[in-house]
């Protein structure tokens, strides 16, 4: 379980899966982590296609893990029965169409309607206080913790590529704010790949400093330092 932050250099990250660069067509889901207590679960569901048994899912990456009433992958064939094969030495024949029909008279059959357009699924991702030290982009012990459980996460969905996200309150100047910020996204970044051996290429980060405030009414409100991970896709 992880405890809200509560220190002032506190930084909210959030992930997001998809390419580098990603820019969502659709409104993200992310839940808010930064008000209480975050379980490990809770980061497997906002972020992780592959859920660990302990989670409500399989725990086997590749393509086949049960999340709720959702299965990634093929389906089995539903057990439709098989098709009685036709009679030794005769050959199958064209079943023929009732007079008057439209095949009868020789005219082709109406072309089938195309199927409507999938509309994008939202990105999904959790913001979490992580914090550091005040005016510092080194991760404290308790935020080592918080980013230690997101790894295992991104460890069971090695197919999927993150945004982490720094936000930071209205305290300070926004080009100060809009630096420390990025400089806190790329922290987290490091230690992944560092500690856990990661590929950065699954990564990207950015600083927004205070152009996205969690809590807009209250700006100075510490749970608008936080880091946000979002999962953008393969």
């Amino acid at each position: 379980m992880l405890q809200q932050a509560k220190l002032a250099g506190a930084l909210v990250v959030s992930a997001v899966i998809g390419s580098i660069a990603f820019t969502p067509s659709v409104q993200a889901q992310v839940v808010d982590g930064t008000g209480g207590k975050v379980s490990r679960c809770d980061m497997f569901r906002a972020l992780g296609r592959n859920l660990p048994p302990e989670c409500g899912g399989t725990g086997r990456p590749g393509g086949d893990t049960t999340r709720g009433r959702v299965v990634i992958g093929t389906p089995d064939a539903g057990g439709k029965p098989a098709t009685a094969p036709a009679a030794a030495g005769t050959a199958p024949s064209a079943a023929t169409p009732p007079a008057g029909s439209s095949a009868a008279a020789g005219t082709p059959p109406p072309a089938a309607t195309a199927p409507a357009a999938t509309q994008p699924q939202a990105p999904k991702g959790i913001g979490l206080a992580v914090p550091f030290a005040i005016d510092s982009d080194q991760l404290t012990p308790e935020a080592r913790r918080v980013v230690d459980q997101l790894a295992e996460v991104f460890k069971l969905n090695p197919s999927d590529r993150f945004l982490i996200e720094g936000h930071t309150d209205t305290t300070g100047g926004e080009a100060y704010n809009r630096n420390l910020s990025e400089r806190r996204a790329q922290a987290v970044i490091n230690y992944l790949v560092s500690q856990h051996g990661l590929s950065r290429d699954r990564f990207e980060g950015r600083g927004l400093g205070s152009s996205k405030l969690l809590l807009p009414n209250d700006p100075t409100n510490g749970r608008n330092r936080r880091v946000q991970v979002l999962n953008i896709g393969s």
